[in-house]
């Protein structure tokens, strides 16, 4: 299509504009969520650490002399996030490598590990056995794991969602910004949940 210009010229029309600020706008989005989400355990466990030290400055113990932490449940459990972590990370190579087979089967295993998690979880909170508002351990406790738990879901749905559009072909090494949203949020997920096992579990005689 050409438009009309002075004396009779004629002049190419212009190319239509490129869209503008819809590239990596998933992935900043989620840069903020991870950015929000550190800030919010970071305050968590501020308020764990400052709860332990009140009863520790009391003469009670932390944890209680009646809770019997079931730490080999609780290290399984965080051990297999860990894994999913990798399972998670192999979707991206799959997807830059064309290999949608891969992608599907990593994918799989992920949402697997993840559910096994949650379910590790909670055999360890029952196997706890006391409620939150027994004690300040408890109520700290079950602050910071219950969010974290929380954390754990959202990331399997938002990878639900990335199977699901996968079947459907929308994936390839130019277009694979969900992807890589999508797994970013779940290295948050298993980062905040090595950090909570550390500082609680760990710290309070785990192995």
């Amino acid at each position: 299509m050409t438009t009309p210009g002075t004396a009779g010229s004629v002049l190419p029309a212009l190319p239509p504009a490129p869209e503008v600020g819809r590239r990596n706008v998933l992935l900043v989005g989620a840069i903020f969520v991870i950015a929000a989400g550190t800030a919010l355990f970071g305050g968590l466990l501020a308020g764990y650490f400052s709860a332990r030290d009140i009863s520790r400055a009391a003469g009670e113990a932390w944890p209680p002399d009646d809770v019997i932490l079931p730490n080999v449940p609780l290290f399984v459990a965080y051990l297999t996030l860990l894994m999913s972590s990798f399972t998670a990370q192999w979707s991206i190579s799959a997807v830059n490598g064309r290999d949608r087979r891969s992608m599907y089967v990593a994918i799989g295993l992920t949402l697997v590990l993840g559910l096994a998690f949650v379910n590790a979880m909670s055999f360890s909170w029952t196997a706890i056995g006391v409620a939150a508002e027994s004690s300040r351990f408890a109520t700290t406790m079950y602050a910071v794991t219950i969010t974290h738990l929380l954390v754990v879901i959202a990331a399997i749905v938002a990878l639900v969602v990335v199977g699901f559009r996968a079947l459907g072909g929308q994936f390839s090494p130019e277009d694979r910004e969900l992807v890589v949203a999508a797994t970013a949020f779940w290295h948050f997920s298993v980062a905040a949940g090595l950090v909570i096992w550390y500082c609680i579990w760990f710290l309070e005689g785990g192995p």
